[in-house]
């Protein structure tokens, strides 16, 4: 990988964390009360697509 690749990596994968921290703080929320479980089964279904992405990005990265 170049570093230009790995730089893109970890910027990705580093906002990819962040929204899966959103979901568990959304998850938790809505546990005690605070929030409906909207908010978090979106941010799941973002997080699913944006993964999806992620390692579409990873595979053609690998194939070049």
């Amino acid at each position: 990988m170049t570093d230009e690749q790995i730089d893109t990596m970890l910027q990705m994968h580093r906002y990819l964390m962040k929204c899966e921290i959103k979901h568990a703080f959304d998850k938790f929320c809505a546990e005690n009360g605070n929030e409906d479980y909207r908010s978090a089964d979106l941010q799941e279904a973002f997080n699913d697509t944006k993964w999806d992405e992620f390692a579409k990005w990873l595979r053609d990265i690998r194939d070049e």
